[in-house]
């Protein structure tokens, strides 16, 4: 299967997501006594959750080509 393509993107779309996550925390602590705080916290957090489950993704896919490939 397209294994390996996947998980590249995947992985990828990770790495992507991680920069912006950082540039928000970047921002989140210059903006710690604004009104925004709780909402720049909340971005920060969902965002944070959708990365993990990219790199997971991405990781899962990697061990199943190599174990199709040995197969």
């Amino acid at each position: 299967m397209y294994y390996k393509i996947l998980s590249q993107k995947y992985l990828e779309e990770a790495e992507n997501l991680k920069k912006h996550i950082k540039l928000l925390k970047t921002q989140y602590v210059l903006k710690s006594e604004d009104s925004n705080f709780d909402e720049l916290h909340y971005r920060i957090t969902v965002l944070y959750e959708m990365y993990l489950d990219l790199v997971h993704t991405g990781k899962y896919l990697q061990r199943r080509r190599e174990v199709t490939k040995n197969e």
